[in-house]
């Protein structure tokens, strides 16, 4: 028996011969909700490996992945041969590489499960390496060869030009800002409602650093836009904040125009094109010492990344200038492991200027950009300097992630310091969710962008069919920040299972929501950890009992692997057979967050001033 399986959006035309291959051949449908839409009729979900395949995938890729850049190839490692100064290309990408390799691991062993079965197998794919895998003969993938760019992509590489000229413009009277500083703060982080500090009013702003920002008068404020992707859905918009910065123009300067360094010189240029040469070369060079598929595979993904290779290359050169002509002591910034920020911090470091990352996220042991070797802490692989949240990251960067002891400092969570007083005004659940019926249980999840999409999707409806048997119970959604455009994927997913007590947000800030909310579900977001700062029921869906985020281990949530088991933890909740172990969450306080005092953000800016 033939199979069809859909992991990608066909064109009208595949649908059309997808449908005359099931009427003329009977062929077997594979295809999931979000593929599917109105085109497909009469499919089954997509093949998925079992959970403990995927942990043992998840857990074998990020070893191999973490340990190829030591790999020695004529005596010279792969992190070595992609050095360029002192930073290398290899760090660059490894987070990508690592979980789109994974996937492609997931999606290799679901088809040699499937070929056991079936006679054929048509495979719809957007990924262009499963062609470097030894597939067995009965399957034919079926690549998405239409690549065009866009409107909306066009649109936004237009719009940030717009946005990088206007910038451009400011910061020709804001000038002479960087000679004036001692300290920087990149300021990067995509806008998304937080209270005020003062008020408890909603705003706009950088929801992790903003009240960072609102006492860090003395520093240089380095305010970057979005950039545009050539692939993907992320839109840029001529938002005020995109055109005239995040906030007011007193200690501001704008990051996009020092780009414009590059263009200007012919030495950068020069340098770049050498640069980007070698980096091609020894890329070939190192494929052809790979033997295995997987080598090969992962080699290829950091070729495919060459266009932003050449991005960060521009990037690292223009800011390498800057700071030349701006001598600071030290510059700041969340999300250090990010290609984008890290070769702003490489181009700060090769001018002797102390770089500091500041924790902005859970970390985890199936992390790739927090998990370093020996042989990375040789080469400086991570910044200076780490302040972290608590003791446990402490202990954990040293011990899994091989940093130094002396480059981590514990501070708490900035964004905590807004919790007592918004704990003291106890707000209305109808005055935060407009809507909401008296009696109404308010259930929030805390959706990821997962990279697994099988699992993202799988995730989603369990919680909704969980919810959907519960009376007098209202589901919100709290999106992450980058599933800004994301509402209608949700919104498909709950009308096709029938939910209507539903609403998805990305506007209502999170804590305002987490001090209202009965029960918060999430897989193992960040948001679980500030959850048990409000002393909140929270449960875990963990599909494959990972735990990666230690919930469980600490005592501070409730799992479960599927809807079933999630309807099971909501009722014992409900009715006071499950509670919250107030201990725990105390422990789990101290542990990971320092304190909950209000005052995360003076010991920060103590010890970058000490700096």
């Amino acid at each position: 028996m033939k199979a069809i399986v859909i992991n990608r959006k066909l064109s009208k035309k595949e649908s059309d011969q997808v449908q005359k291959m099931i009427h003329e051949t009977e062929a077997k449908l594979y295809a999931s909700v979000s593929i599917a839409g109105e085109n497909l009729k009469k499919f089954v979900s997509l093949p998925e490996i079992s959970e403990d395949k995927k942990k043992a995938i998840n857990y074998r890729i990020l070893d191999f992945v973490v340990s190829f850049g030591n790999r020695l190839l004529d005596g010279r490692s792969v992190a070595d041969r992609l050095k360029f100064d002192q930073s290398s290309i290899w760090y660059y990408h490894k987070f990508r590489a690592y979980f789109r390799l994974r996937n492609i691991m997931y999606e290799i062993v679901a088809i040699k499960e499937l070929a056991d079965v079936h006679n054929e197998i048509y495979y719809y794919t957007n990924e262009p390496l499963l062609s470097k895998a030894a597939l067995p003969q009965n399957v034919r993938l079926i690549l998405n060869k239409k690549r065009n760019r866009k409107a909306s992509q066009v649109l936004s590489i237009l719009n940030y030009l717009i946005i990088l000229f206007s910038r451009w413009v400011i910061n020709i009277f804001l000038s002479g800002k960087p000679k004036k500083h001692s300290h920087i703060i990149m300021d990067v982080s995509k806008r998304q409602s937080f209270l005020d500090i003062r008020t408890l009013k909603e705003k706009k702003g950088n929801y992790i650093l903003g009240y960072l920002l609102d006492q860090a008068d003395d520093f240089l404020i380095i305010d970057e836009a979005v950039q545009p992707k050539i692939s993907g859905n992320a839109k840029i918009r001529l938002t005020i904040d995109n055109l005239f910065g995040k906030g007011g123009l007193r200690n501001r300067y704008f990051g996009e125009p020092v780009l414009l360094g590059y263009f200007f010189s012919k030495s950068l240029k020069k340098k770049r094109k050498a640069l980007q040469k070698d980096i091609s070369q020894e890329l070939k060079t190192i494929f052809n010492y790979c033997q295995s598929s997987e080598e090969k595979i992962l080699v290829c993904i950091y070729q495919s990344l060459m266009g932003s290779t050449k991005f960060y290359l521009i990037k690292y050169l223009a800011y390498t200038r800057f700071f030349k002509k701006n001598t600071v002591r030290s510059i700041s910034s969340t999300d250090e492991n990010s290609p984008a920020l890290r070769c702003i911090l490489d181009a700060a470091r090769i001018n002797g200027i102390t770089t500091i990352a500041l924790q902005h996220g859970n970390i985890h042991d199936l992390h790739p950009a927090y998990i370093y070797t020996p042989e990375d802490a040789k080469r400086q692989a991570f910044p200076d300097i780490s302040l972290v949240w608590g003791d446990h990251w402490k202990q954990f960067l040293e011990n899994k992630g091989n940093y130094p002891e002396n480059a981590l400092h514990v501070c708490g969570q900035i964004r905590t310091d807004i919790i007592p007083m918004l704990l003291r005004s106890k707000p209305a659940k109808q005055n935060v969710i407009p809507g909401l019926r008296n009696n109404e249980t308010l259930i929030v999840y805390a959706s990821q962008p997962q990279r697994d999409p099988q699992l993202r999707e799988r995730a989603a409806l369990d919680v909704m069919k969980a919810v959907k048997q519960q009376k007098n119970s209202f589901l919100l959604i709290k999106l992450h920040p980058n599933e800004k455009d994301d509402t209608a994927y949700y919104a498909g997913m709950a009308q096709s299972i029938g939910l209507e007590r539903i609403k998805i947000t990305l506007a209502t800030d999170l804590y305002l929501i987490i001090s209202v909310c009965d029960i918060l579900i999430t897989c193992f977001s960040t948001v679980g950890t500030e959850t048990v700062y409000f002393k909140k029921p929270l449960i875990v869906l963990d599909h494959l009992r990972q735990d990666i985020q230690n919930y469980i281990k600490e005592g501070v949530g409730f799992q479960a692997t599927n809807a079933e088991e999630i309807k099971e933890n909501i009722e014992g909740i409900l009715n006071g057979n499950l509670k919250i172990d107030e201990a725990a969450y105390d422990n789990y306080i101290s542990k990971f967050a320092y304190a909950i005092d209000g005052k995360a953000v003076q010991r920060v800016l103590q010890f970058i001033r000490s700096v």
